[in-house]
Order: C-alpha cells, then sequence, then structure tokens
C-alpha cells in the first residue's frame, strides 16, 4: 500500500486576522446610536413638559388695589340740579299736574352773564400818528337848507311844456323795428300804450309805415335748401321726423330759440320720405365744414335732450 504523505499539501494561509476590526466599527456606530437616541427621547419629553406648564406659569399676575373695592357716597341722594323740586316739573315727569303747594315760592332768576364776561366796548380808532380819535367839542354844522320843492314846482307851468297827443303819429309807436323771426316774417308789432286805450287811437298809417321799414332794413335770409340740391357727401344733422311739413317749421323755430347761437348760419333740409306707406317728413340742418362739426353741434342739443343725428347724403 502507497504511503501517503499529508504533509504534502500547502497549509492555508490565515487570512481571518483582520475580522476583528469590522465588529469595532459596528459596535461604535449602535453605540452612538443609542446614545442620540436616548439624547432626542429625553428633549422630546423636556418640550413636552414645558408645553404643557406653560399656560399656568405664563399668565401675568395683577396686582390688587389696596382698600375696598365698592364705597358708598357719603350722599346717597346725589347733587341737587337747579330748579329741581318745583311743581311745574310734575306737568313733564308724570303728564299731570301734581297736588297743590303748602308754600309758593317764585322761580329763581335766570341766570346772566358776569361783568367780565360781558362784550367790551369797542375802541375808539387811531389816527395816522397813532393817536385816538377823541369826540370833538363843536357843535355840528348844519346842512344849507334847499328851496323847498313846492316853490319851484310853482314856479313850472304848463304853458311852458309843449304837449303832443298820443294819437299823433310817432308818438304811440316806436321808430326801432321790430325784431324778426329766422324764417324771414315779421313779427305783428303789438299796440303801445293804456291798457284802456281804443283801437281807433292807434295810427294805421304809421304801423304801415314801421313794417315797410323793417321789412326793407331786415337782411333778406333764405334758409330753406331743396334736398335735391344736396350733392353726395354733404354733412348734414337730422333733428327728427314729423308727420307734416308745417310740423317740421314749427320744430325748427323752437329749436332757433333755445339754442339761437349755434342755429344761426344753417340751413333748414324738409325732405319728404315714405315708409311702410306712410309719408313723413325730415327736418335736418344744413352748413358743416366736416364730421367734428357735427357732432360737436349734436353734442350741444342732446345736452339738453334734443334729438340730433350727425348724416352724411350719399
Amino acid at each position: 500500500m502507497a504511503q501517503l504523505h499529508y504533509d504534502a499539501y500547502h497549509a492555508p494561509s490565515q487570512a481571518g486576522q483582520g475580522a476583528p476590526e469590522p465588529l469595532r466599527l459596528g459596535v461604535l456606530v449602535n453605540v452612538v446610536g443609542a446614545i442620540l437616541s436616548v439624547a432626542l427621547l429625553a428633549g422630546v419629553g423636556v418640550w413636552s413638559y414645558r408645553l404643557m406648564v406653560r399656560d399656568v406659569a405664563g399668565v401675568p399676575v395683577i396686582r390688587a388695589l389696596e382698600g375696598p373695592v365698592r364705597v358708598s357716597p357719603s350722599d346717597p341722594g346725589g347733587r341737587q340740579a337747579a330748579y329741581q323740586g318745583l311743581s311745574v316739573n310734575a306737568v313733564a315727569a308724570e303728564g299731570t299736574a301734581g297736588e297743590a303747594a303748602d308754600r309758593i315760592a317764585l322761580a329763581p332768576a335766570p341766570v346772566d352773564l358776569a361783568d367780565e364776561d360781558r362784550p367790551a366796548a369797542p375802541s375808539r380808532e387811531a389816527g395816522p400818528d397813532g393817536a385816538r380819535d377823541e369826540p370833538s367839542t363843536e357843535p355840528p354844522t348844519q346842512a344849507p337848507t334847499e328851496a323847498p320843492a313846492e316853490a319851484i314846482e310853482a314856479s313850472l307851468t304848463l304853458d311852458d311844456l309843449d304837449v303832443v297827443a298820443a294819437t299823433e303819429p310817432g308818438v304811440a309807436r316806436s321808430l326801432i323795428p321790430p325784431r324778426r323771426p329766422r324764417d324771414g316774417a315779421p313779427v305783428q308789432t303789438a299796440a303801445a300804450g293804456n291798457a284802456g286805450a281804443a283801437d281807433d287811437g292807434r295810427d294805421a298809417e304809421a304801423e304801415a309805415l314801421l313794417a315797410e321799414l323793417a321789412t326793407r332794413m331786415a337782411p333778406a335770409r333764405h334758409i330753406d335748401i331743396d334736398p335735391t340740391t344736396l350733392t353726395p357727401g354733404t354733412r348734414l344733422v337730422q333733428l327728427g321726423a314729423y308727420d307734416t311739413e308745417a310740423e317740421a317749421r314749427e320744430a325748427w323755430n323752437d329749436l332757433a330759440s333755445r339754442f339761437d347761437a349755434h342755429m344761426d348760419g344753417r340751413g333748414r333740409v324738409i325732405e319728404s320720405a315714405t315708409s311702410g306707406g306712410r309719408t313723413f317728413y325730415r327736418l335736418r340742418a344744413h352748413g358743416f365744414d366736416g364730421e367734428p362739426e357735427a357732432r360737436r353741434f349734436c353734442s350741444v342739443l342732446l345736452a339738453e335732450n334734443a334729438d340730433c343725428i350727425p348724416v352724411l347724403i350719399r
């Protein structure tokens, strides 16, 4: 039998000699973790305890005042007001008059201002040199008397005056021409004079002369414009639509009296139109340079609740 040599095998090296080093590191980590856990638990416990006792320990304490809390007044009835206890006050307090009083006394006098509370006398005005004006001791000078009015009236007699009868031409009527409306028709002049004057006291010849003079002096103004003569692109302003032409003219006169300064120089255009078998008349104003002027004109009328719409002829 062959002999085995056990010693021929190589002896294994002892590589486990460094194993205790990782074991020491793990123990150190466990110890540190345990210490931190204990510290955390201790901190949470202290924080919880302080949280519970904070409400009790943090309440401020107010020191009480010395002496009794309530003291009864020395005079329980209080101070008496003025005019208290009079019988006349029973009417306002109870609604009816009280019983007859045993003693009757007059009410005290009303309260008056003291001498120091009264307004001081106005001081005299100082002169230019600082001296105050003293009251003059000289007697006042009387103004010269005028002649009596009766003497002046007596010197005037009716013989010195020229009396003109009211029926004479030019006396009952003024030569100033009457005002004319915008449509060119002269205004009928009303008779002047007293309310009780008779119609036969008027001078028909003078009235006719005045009417003719007013017609000649007034400039001829033709405010009516034919709608067919308007060219495309003309700026107009529509003031309303009416059933008849007379209503349109009356509305124009009304607007002319209300907006005298703005309607001056504007032309009147009355155009008939038909819609749904119904004929109506459009009232429009002419004489605008462009759209801005027409819109400014309408803004003035709309502010006074008057109808106004800018339109353009196409």
